[in-house]
């Protein structure tokens, strides 16, 4: 059971990365485990993680309360108070701090060995944080408190250094219960997921597992079920409330064709969906995924308190120390002590540790509800110093589905012919220009050729072999390349299609500005962030659009290349929003990436953001959540250095007592959780 290893590998129940652990037995596994405290919060609660974590800090701070307050009751003999007119036998006072040394021991070990665990880990690491600071005064506390009792005369302090544990492990769980609540709403869309499903196979219906269905199997989801898969709707239609995924309640009409998730509930009718993915794949396991390794990712915010311990722990380590020096010279050894100690309490940085984590939880969790998920606390907080958006018009700022307006087939060229051509290539293209060419002539009933050795070009176009010739299909840009020149007085998209004996015909679309873009490009000027639509598209059309919506710049007729040049020019923080096809360069290049429309590829590696839901509206409401974090965050920091300066000058002064200094800190722990929990 307490095998070790060299290797590095993640704890089962924090998901930390060790180089040692312990093996112990999990059901009729053995997995590692950073400590034996890990492996003992596992056994308790049976439950993992930041629930586990929380579970486990809960009981420990019951356990640091219950004992605590009998401490302060008994310990308040000695100091007077409500007890003032009771007087101590010499021979019960012994009795009494030995009573009190029993009922802090287990406190200390308790509550303050993980504590002292994480120091020496961190010493180790040539770290210094915040906690070194909460184990210097409590542990200071409770062996001067010792050493008096065992020799049988002095001052105790043993509520002092019991209730400042106590605290410290209220903050903690308050954190842990912040990252819970932040990933319950993830884990309650996974327990949405039903565990069986119905499949049609060779005309016969048959229960399995969800976990047993491999892609391209047919699942039925009667009317009132919940899809167990994620798929496509071959057959029949259905209202589907689609909220654990999009964060809004209104129905969304489902047809063949249409995407479906796992876990969204069919409101009407029945449905034949094909599935796509494996368990593993769901888009609700993809979420999982990303709110698990975001909790593991360090936030610069969390970081700062711990540099604002480099400096502020020693300084202080340092007053309290000459305090007690300086007292001790002038013979009062016994002032010196509660100098120190008040010194060293009055400055435990309870409000440093859980201001930044919980306001950065509170954020990220709101941003969810709305349906954006974010893939780490760093990333919300870069999101407060956004300059420049940069928007994809495609799919971005239109509503993301063209319609095929007109075909200008060349002299001598069949129209049909040339669409049905112009379809047979763009059915290997996810392009949506070649898609509303594929739909049109499925509108029409063609029957599409086939195609053989098609190549997509991402941002030019495609090209393949159909009938025996060799034709591409695509921009302007491209086509010139090719040596064909065109005139075109047309400032709607276009694309062409040729061969190597010229142009056969020009194919050109419409598309209608989403309903949220307007909104979204005046609220983001009036917050001071600067607008730039970015595209590969031809200058007419897109500049009738960002005309009508009042954006600063406009850039078009753009390789992806270009579009990163672009973005890379740009000074300070760039925020790049596009529809997660083909924008991943721009994506990649931008401070900030934000991907809408990703339903089908949520977690897309080159998107910082993704959205459930296309709803431009998102950007300048993260944008300016993020800014309440950050300004909640500084709020709470100014208070604790406001605060710590005034304890320490009392202190040094010797105008508060130690037992004060505790209570101090807890209200001010208690006025930085209120602060951060009004975001």
């Amino acid at each position: 059971m307490g095998d070790r290893g060299t290797r590095t590998v993640n704890c089962y129940q924090c998901g930390l990365p060790v180089s040692r652990y312990q093996l112990h037995h999990v059901g009729d596994r053995r997995e590692p485990f950073c400590c034996s405290g890990c492996y003992l919060v596992l056994r308790i609660t049976g439950e993992r993680g930041e629930e586990g974590l929380s579970q486990a800090l809960f009981g420990r701070f019951g356990i640091g309360l219950l004992l605590s307050m009998n401490v302060m009751l008994i310990g308040s003999v000695f100091y007077g108070g409500i007890y003032s007119s009771i007087s101590v036998p010499p021979d019960l006072a012994s009795p009494l701090r030995f009573v009190l040394f029993f009922l802090s021991l287990p406190v200390i070990v308790i509550l303050g060995y993980p504590i002292l665990r994480a120091s020496v880990e961190d010493l180790k690491a040539r770290r210094i944080t915040t906690e070194m600071l909460v184990l210097f005064g409590s542990f200071s506390a409770f062996l001067i408190s010792a050493y008096s009792t065992f020799k049988g005369e002095g001052h105790v302090y043993y509520e002092t250094a019991t209730m400042v544990l106590t605290l410290f492990t209220l903050g903690r769980y308050i954190e842990a219960r912040a990252k819970v609540r932040a990933s319950n709403s993830v884990r309650g869309m996974m327990n949405s997921v039903p565990l069986k499903a119905t499949v049609l196979e060779g005309g016969r219906v048959r229960e399995v597992g969800v976990d047993d269905i491999r892609g391209g199997e047919e699942v039925l989801v009667r009317e009132g079920e919940r899809v167990p898969v994620d798929g496509i709707v071959i057959e029949g239609k259905a209202e589907v409330d689609e909220s654990i995924i999009k964060g809004e309640s209104m129905p969304c009409l489902k047809k063949v064709g249409d995407e479906v998730f796992a876990g969204t509930l069919n409101l009407s009718g029945n449905i034949l969906v094909r599935t796509t993915k494996a368990r593993k794949d769901f888009l609700v396991s993809r979420i999982q995924r990303l709110i698990d390794e975001l909790q593991k990712r360090p936030s610069s915010m969390v970081g700062i308190a711990d540099r604002i311990a480099a400096i502020f722990v020693p300084l202080v380590v340092a007053l309290s120390t000459g305090a007690f020096l300086y007292w001790v010279y002038r013979g009062d050894p016994s002032t010196g002590v509660m100098r120190m100690l008040t010194v060293a309490l009055i400055s435990c940085p309870c409000a440093f540790g859980i201001s930044a984590p919980l306001a950065l939880w509170r954020g990220l969790g709101e941003a969810m509800k709305k349906g954006a998920v974010i893939k780490g606390g760093h990333i919300l907080e870069g999101l407060s110093e956004a300059r420049t958006v940069f928007f994809d018009k495609t799919g971005t700022l239109t509503s993301g589905e063209f319609l095929l307006k007109d075909i200008r087939p060349e002299k001598g060229v069949d129209r049909e012919e040339a669409l049905r051509i112009a379809a047979s290539l763009e059915s290997y293209s996810p392009h949506p220009l070649g898609k509303a060419i594929l739909k049109e002539a499925q509108v029409r009933g063609l029957a599409l050729h086939k195609a053989r050795d098609v190549v997509y070009h991402t941002g030019l176009g495609i090209e393949g072999e159909v009938n025996g010739r060799r034709y591409c299909i695509g921009g302007g840009r491209w086509l010139a390349e090719r040596g064909i020149r065109v005139e075109d007085g047309d400032e709607r998209p276009s694309i062409y299609l040729w061969e190597d004996r010229g142009l056969l015909a020009a194919f050109t679309f419409e598309q209608g500005i989403r309903e949220s873009a307007p909104w979204t490009i005046r609220t983001l000027k009036a917050m001071g962030v600067k607008t730039v639509v970015i595209t590969g598209d031809g200058k007419g059309g897109v500049r009738e659009i960002a005309t009508s919506l009042g954006a600063d710049e406009l850039f078009w007729g753009l390789l992806p290349q270009e579009k990163v040049e672009v973005i890379r020019r740009e000074r300070g923080v760039t925020v790049m929003v596009g529809d997660g096809i083909n924008d991943a360069p721009s994506l990649e290049a931008a401070s900030i990436g934000i991907a809408m429309g990703c339903g089908v590829d949520l977690a897309r590696e080159t998107a910082d953001i993704t959205f459930s839901r296309d709803n431009l509206a998102l950007v300048p409401y993260l944008i300016g959540l993020s800014r309440r974090v950050r300004r909640k965050i500084y709020t709470n920091f100014l208070w604790a250095f406001f605060y710590n300066g005034i304890g320490i000058y009392l202190a040094l002064k010797g105008m508060i007592t130690p037992l004060f200094a505790v209570v101090a800190m807890l209200l001010s722990s208690l006025t930085v959780i209120a602060n951060s929990s009004r975001i």
